[in-house]
């Protein structure tokens, strides 16, 4: 009989009413089996199992870290552990130890597994993957407690035991936070890590798909050798991963692309491989090649000394014959000399059969570098097949990521115009690839658009106004015109829309912000049909620098002379200093300057068109 605080348990019979086994169903849809009898054998039985698993919903999944005790009552020493990982599902609801401990062990009054009719059991449940299982000592080293308690990420039970049956054991059963984790949970828990991850259908990033097939472009785009050489295949197994991950959800893909991608990781290797074993193959013909040049050039040496040789030995002996005087330091000589012929008569017979090996070499190599010749081309060949075909699926790759995450929009701010006017831009207002873009699904309203930009840059949706770009024939761009209240209740593929309307491939926008006098946002000005937003450079023909300083409201009849103290003020000079002003870009863009710098000798560019015609020249 068993009774627990914090769980409900019953009993299960067979069909004859035979006892089988206990029941305790824990918080957290969990349960635990133990069977005193045994469930196949002679062997206590213990399991964890899911509760309620007949209504799990489809495709349930959880991950369990479990250790399991039979606690010695009498000396904690000799208790029974047993710790495992497992992936519950719909399918796998129960995992455990058949064979936990021997019947005749669980009931020997030597031990104390069985005190007064009771056993305890030990029970630690997690499924935080951050921790290790905990070992032997951990699970044992808990006091049993007679209150609920909790912990982060597992179950903490007390279980109290009534007054023994006569007809079955009793058993308690605690389940308890581990202590600090062993090398041997740490290694077991992440083991089982790894089986989940490889087992899981990762989903990566966009730019993580499109990372991984640059990888593997700038891989096709080594020759063989190269690639091999590089090292560079361990990094693409991941590429290869990412991409497969992308393929398997990309209705764009054929079921053949899938496969030849999946297939073409090993391929890669194993061409570099062959390519790799090919060179090799031609550098040893060639290097047995130099070396028989070698030997046989000493040999014709060795032969022309071997002839000399010879001839002197005739003279010394024709000399003997007349000059017996000399005979003594004749012989010398001749003995010399013939030492020296045996030398190499015993030195040239080993390079002559060092000769005859390297033929018989040099045959089997000129064979090898054929077969090398055509498996260097089959390879080459197979090679531009690969890279013939992530080429042609690369738009395909591409379309994908788009219907999958939606499209870029562009968002420029006056902070993007003081970074590169001066910097990268001197004729426009700005790059709109070196800007701020919010990756969004083409369906999205606007104004739920808008709420992105406000947590990006802070700034509350009432105090923003967005402005379309218009392109120009110089193929500059500048703010048109700000959007409607009934064209931001549109979605955003519909502005994308209206964009086009403007030269406009994409979606491209200038946010409008004032700050207010401390330096807060505040509602941008109304604005009427006879207002139009002037942008305004300053240059400094001293250091021969442009840059942005601002930007107004003007009316379209207007003169210069009317806001002059505004941009003198915008420029940081005095409220009468002279300035001389350009009109630049269609009368929308307005380069300044000091009047007093305009006739400065000292400059190389002393005034606007002089500089910009510098910079034109520089550019081209």
């Amino acid at each position: 009989m068993l009774s627990a605080a914090g769980g409900n348990m019953y009993q299960s019979v067979d069909a004859t009413g035979k006892f089988l086994c206990f029941h305790l169903h824990l918080i957290n849809g969990r349960r635990i089996l133990i069977y005193p009898k045994g469930d196949r054998g002679d062997h206590l039985s213990i399991y964890l199992c899911v509760a309620d698993s007949a209504t799990l919903p489809l495709g349930w999944r959880r991950y369990a870290q479990f250790g399991l005790a039979v606690v010695d009552q009498t000396d904690r020493k000799t208790s029974i552990t047993n710790v495992a990982t497992h992936v519950f599902n719909a399918n796998e609801i129960c995992l455990g130890f058949t064979s936990f401990l021997s019947l005749a062990e669980f009931h020997n009054p030597r031990r104390g597994y069985l005190v007064n009719d009771a056993c305890l059991v030990v029970a630690y449940i997690t499924s935080n993957m951050t921790r290790g299982l905990i070992s032997h000592n951990s699970i044992l080293s808990h006091e049993l407690l007679v209150e609920n308690d909790s912990a982060i990420g597992n179950r903490k039970t007390t279980i109290t035991t009534p007054a023994p049956s006569s007809s079955q054991p009793s058993c308690q059963i605690v389940d308890i936070e581990p202590k600090e984790p062993t090398k041997e949970d740490m290694n077991t828990f992440f083991s089982s890590l790894e089986f989940e991850l490889l087992s899981s259908n990762t989903v990566f990033p966009q730019e993580e798909a499109k990372e991984a097939l640059a990888k593997l472009e700038a891989a096709l785009n080594m020759t063989p050798i190269n690639f091999h050489d590089s090292g560079e295949f361990s990094p693409l197994k991941l590429a290869f991963k990412i991409l497969a991950s992308v393929g398997c959800s990309c209705t764009n893909l054929t079921i053949e692309q899938k496969n030849k991608l999946s297939a073409m990781e090993e391929s890669l290797k194993q061409l570099a491989d062959r390519a790799a074993k090919a060179v090799e193959d031609k550098n040893r013909l060639t290097a047995k090649e130099s070396i028989k040049k070698t030997v046989t050039y000493n040999l014709e040496c060795s032969l022309i000394r071997y002839n000399e040789v010879e001839s002197q030995v005739k003279q010394m002996e024709q000399k003997l014959t007349g000059l017996q005087e000399q005979v003594e330091e004749a012989q010398k000589k001749r003995k010399s000399m013939l030492t020296e012929q045996k030398g190499i008569f015993i030195s040239s017979k080993k390079m002559k059969m060092e000769l005859e090996a390297l033929s018989k070499e040099l045959a089997e190599c000129e064979a090898k570098a054929k077969v090398a010749e055509d498996e260097e081309k089959t390879v080459e060949a197979e090679w531009g097949r690969m890279k013939h075909f992530i080429s042609s699926i690369k738009e395909d790759i591409k379309r994908a990521l788009e219907e999958k995450y939606g499209g870029e929009e562009e968002v420029a701010r006056d902070e993007d115009l003081v970074e590169q006017i001066g910097r990268d831009i001197y004729f426009g207002l700005v790059d709109h690839k070196k800007v701020r873009s919010f990756r969004i699904q083409k369906q999205m309203p606007f104004n739920v658009f808008k709420e992105e930009v406000a947590k990006e840059f802070g700034i509350p949706v009432q105090y923003q106004r967005f402005w379309l770009w218009a392109k120009r024939e110089n193929h500059t761009y500048r703010p048109n015109r700000p959007l409607t209240y009934q064209e931001e209740a549109q979605s955003v593929e519909q502005l994308t829309e209206v964009s086009n309307k403007a030269n406009n491939a994409e979606l491209k926008l200038f946010l409008e912000m004032e700050l207010g006098p401390q330096l807060q946002p505040v509602a941008p000005p109304e604005k009427t049909p006879q207002d139009i937003l002037l942008f305004f450079k300053l240059y400094d023909p001293y250091k021969e620098q442009l840059r942005y300083i601002g930007r107004m409201f003007v009316k379209v009849d207007g003169k210069p002379m009317e806001i002059l103290a505004r941009i003198n003020k915008m420029a940081g000079f005095d409220p009468d200093e002279e300035i001389e002003l350009y009109e630049l870009e269609d009368g929308d863009t307005i380069c300044l300057q000091k009047f007093s710098e305009v006739v400065s000798e000292e400059c190389r560019y002393p005034d606007v068109p002089s500089f910009l015609e510098y910079v034109h020249n520089r550019q081209e």
